[in-house]
């Protein structure tokens, strides 16, 4: 296989007790051709010191002087990206060692249609819980091709499961400031409305529910949910799954006690 270079995108906020263990786990990877950018989204503890301690060339330290959280801090990832083939991982995950290389031999041998690959996760979520997603129960040929339909239906693509060619990436706005919550759910589908992707049917990563982070707050992910259905209401619509997504947003509102709230936004924007 062609020895194609890989830029790594690490947006890290006050994780320093966390992030060496997701460094170290990239630098173990079978596939050694990459360099990992750890943007800095203005942490205030020692992340930068933690850093430092690193003595592979491969490392970059990178920090904008403030903090604009997940979503720009991956946009100003890949403004700094040197390579063609981009990939993304959280602070918290942890690769396993042939992740990358699995990947890599995927997306460099498949065609022009082919934007991007994705796999497995096992979602670490406390008390002995655990969790694979893409959800088992989604039949295999709906998670690779042309998989828009299935992604409006609900999400099967987290973010750092993604290898990416950056031509794909460069038809997409990039993340979603506004998004506070799921924007990397925004983001695969900008992808995969106009690129065919690869499902590898591995789990390649590990990640963990963290209720310090974006998947902790449950008010910013209802949120999203929200501006996403608005943003995509003609393609739900187009797609049959508009009532499906709607359905989604009102359990998880009824649960957070907010049903009320959230039936008259959704009255106002859509």
């Amino acid at each position: 296989m062609k020895k194609e270079h890989v830029s790594i995108i690490l947006p890290t906020y006050n994780r320093a007790s966390l992030i060496k263990k997701a460094i170290d786990s990239v630098l173990e990877q079978t596939y050694p051709y990459f360099e990992l950018i750890v943007v800095d989204d203005g942490s205030t503890d020692d992340t930068k010191k933690q850093i430092e301690e690193y003595r592979d060339s491969r490392i970059r330290y990178v920090n904008p002087g403030y903090n604009q959280g997940a979503a720009g801090a991956r946009n100003y990832g890949i403004q700094c990206a040197q390579y063609d083939y981009i990939a993304f991982e959280d602070s918290d995950d942890v690769w396993r060692p042939s992740k990358l290389e699995k990947q890599m031999q995927v997306l460099v041998q498949s065609t022009e249609n082919v934007g991007f690959c994705y796999h497995k996760i096992l979602y670490h979520m406390g008390n002995h819980m655990q969790a694979i997603l893409p959800a088992e129960t989604v039949e295999l040929e709906k998670k690779s091709g042309n998989i828009y339909a299935q992604l409006l239906w609900d999400n099967l693509v987290g973010c750092p499961t993604i290898l990416a060619k950056r031509s794909c990436i460069e038809k997409t706005k990039g993340f979603d400031t506004k998004l506070k919550a799921l924007e990397d759910y925004d983001f695969a589908l900008q992808m995969a409305a106009h690129a065919q992707a690869v499902f590898i049917d591995e789990i390649l990563m590990d990640a963990r529910y963290a209720t310090d982070g974006v998947s902790g707050n449950m008010a910013n992910y209802l949120t999203a949910s929200i501006l996403i259905l608005e943003k995509y209401k003609k393609d739900y619509l187009d797609t049959d799954t508009f009532r499906h997504r709607l359905e989604i947003i009102l359990r998880d509102s009824e649960r957070l006690g907010v049903e009320g709230q959230v039936v008259s936004l959704l009255e106002k924007i859509l």
